[in-house]
């Protein structure tokens, strides 16, 4: 049984060929970098504080961490709600990952989708590969690039199952 036929993905293409020569990247999709020196700096922390080098590297929890999850739930927990807890939390590879998780536990064969455009590839195209039917919420350059509500009711079916903003 084949998988999902995703279409080329170009912005990685485009950064793939681009992204170390080009004078100005305004592909780029990530935080920048830091070094290990600058991530000392941040912290104001020594390093024998921030790292443990005497602790063997491991593949980890699949999950994260019960002590990153923990920080992560007590950061985002407000007062006036119950808190979070570190079972509420999952730690991924970055946000390719984690949008991947998200669009594969709710979307199915048959789902209607309306994707926020121009947005991520992936957004609109990991839907599609799941066998979604995806409308593009389009912005356009005429209202300022201002989303139109009235266009998004235009979308709307009773098969709508997300929609996606970015």
């Amino acid at each position: 049984m084949a998988g999902p036929k995703l279409e080329p993905f170009r912005v990685e293409e485009w950064m793939d060929a681009y992204e170390t020569t080009a004078k100005y990247n305004i592909a780029e999709t990530c935080a920048a970098s830091i070094s290990i020196d600058d991530l000392y700096e941040f912290a104001g922390e020594k390093p024998e504080r921030i790292f443990q080098y005497n602790k063997k590297l491991q593949y980890g929890d699949i999950r994260g961490s019960d002590r990153l999850r923990s920080n992560i739930a007590a950061l985002y927990s407000r007062t006036d709600t119950p808190s979070l807890s570190l079972e509420n939390i999952l730690i991924t590879s970055g946000a390719i990952a984690a949008n991947f998780l998200v669009l594969y536990s709710l979307i199915g064969r048959g789902d209607h989708v309306i994707c926020h455009f121009p947005t991520y590839q992936q957004l609109y195209s990991v839907p599609v590969s799941l066998g979604a039917d995806v409308d593009l919420w389009r912005s356009k350059e005429e209202n300022r690039w201002q989303l139109n509500i009235d266009d998004l009711k235009d979308l709307l079916r009773p098969s709508t199952k997300l929609i996606i903003l970015k």
